[in-house]
C-alpha cells in the first residue's frame, strides 16, 4: 500500500512539473518531452483542473493589453459518466484531463497542439459577451458543455446543452469544434508513438 502512495505522489510531482514547465513559455523548439497518457490510482482531476483554472497571466509570462483579453479557455464537455476538461492558454500551452484520472500533457512540445491550442483561445474573444463573470470553478453538470474564459479581470462563464452542438443548432459550435481541435491533435500525437 506505502509503495502504490509512494509511486502515486512521484506521478503527481512529475505531472505538476511537467505542467509548471509547461506555463512558464519556454522554447518549444528544443523540449524534449512527450505527451503521455498518464493513469493514476489517486484521481488527481479535480487538482490538475483547479490549478489551470487559476493560473494568472503573470504566472504565464503574458502582457495583456486590456482587462478582458482572453488568456485561456477551459472547455468542459460532460458526457454524463466522465467529464472532459480541455485548458488552452494564449501561449499554446494546452492540456486534456478527464475526470476518470486520465491526463494528457506536454502537447507543447507539438506544434499543432500548440497551433489548436491558439485557435482555440484566439476564438473565444467571439464570445466572451455572451458569458457571465463568475468566481465559481465547478466542472458543468448534465449533458452540457462549459466554456471558462479567462482573463486579467476575471473569469467568465457559458454553458450550452452538448444536444443543441450535437444537432448543429448551437451558436457556440464553432467555439466547442475549436476545443474538440486540440483534443483530435492529442489524440493523433499518442496514436503516432
Amino acid at each position: 500500500m506505502k509503495m502504490i502512495t509512494y509511486v502515486t505522489i512521484g506521478a503527481l510531482i512529475l505531472i505538476l512539473f511537467i505542467g509548471l514547465n509547461a506555463c512558464k513559455g519556454k522554447n518549444k523548439e528544443n523540449q524534449s518531452i512527450d505527451v503521455k497518457k498518464t493513469e493514476l490510482t489517486d484521481n488527481p482531476y479535480l487538482k490538475l483542473r483547479e490549478q489551470a483554472i487559476n493560473v494568472t497571466p503573470e504566472q504565464l509570462n503574458l502582457e495583456l493589453e486590456h482587462g478582458n483579453d482572453i488568456y485561456g479557455i477551459v472547455m468542459d464537455w460532460n458526457m454524463g459518466d466522465a467529464i472532459v476538461s480541455v485548458v488552452s492558454f494564449k501561449t499554446g500551452d494546452a492540456s486534456v484531463y478527464m475526470s476518470t484520472g486520465q491526463a494528457f500533457i506536454g502537447g507543447y512540445s507539438h506544434e499543432t497542439v500548440i497551433n489548436a491550442a491558439k485557435q482555440f483561445v484566439n476564438a473565444g474573444s467571439n464570445y466572451l459577451t455572451k458569458s457571465t463573470k463568475t468566481d465559481s470553478t465547478e466542472p458543468t453538470k448534465g449533458n452540457k458543455v462549459g466554456f471558462y474564459f479567462l482573463t486579467k479581470s476575471g473569469k467568465y462563464y457559458v454553458e450550452e446543452n452538448f444536444e443543441n452542438i450535437e444537432n448543429n443548432n448551437s451558436d457556440f459550435l464553432k467555439l466547442f469544434e475549436a476545443g474538440n481541435l486540440v483534443i483530435t491533435e492529442y489524440r493523433i500525437v499518442t496514436e503516432e508513438k
